[in-house]
């Protein structure tokens, strides 16, 4: 098994899973994006596990929209 994950850069992750367990064994960039600021992601090279878990620092932001109208929370 296997999956294509696009990171928040841009990038695009190469995931090959074991068939029978399912735990990931290989997590390579398939292609970099244009706008990719990371000097560590090229093409081919192994990602580790924790490089590619969300920023805990990033705090989304709940948009509610009533009556056409979008109302932000701060």
């Amino acid at each position: 098994m296997s999956y294509n994950l696009t990171l928040p850069c841009g990038c695009l992750l190469y995931v090959a899973c074991h068939p029978s367990t399912r735990v990931a064994h290989a997590r390579v960039i398939e292609r970099r994006s244009d706008t990719c600021r990371d000097r560590r992601h090229g093409v081919g090279v192994r990602l580790y596990l924790w490089e590619i878990l969300p920023d805990p620092r990033y705090q989304p932001r709940p948009v509610f929209v009533t009556d056409g109208r979008t109302i932000a929370l701060a």
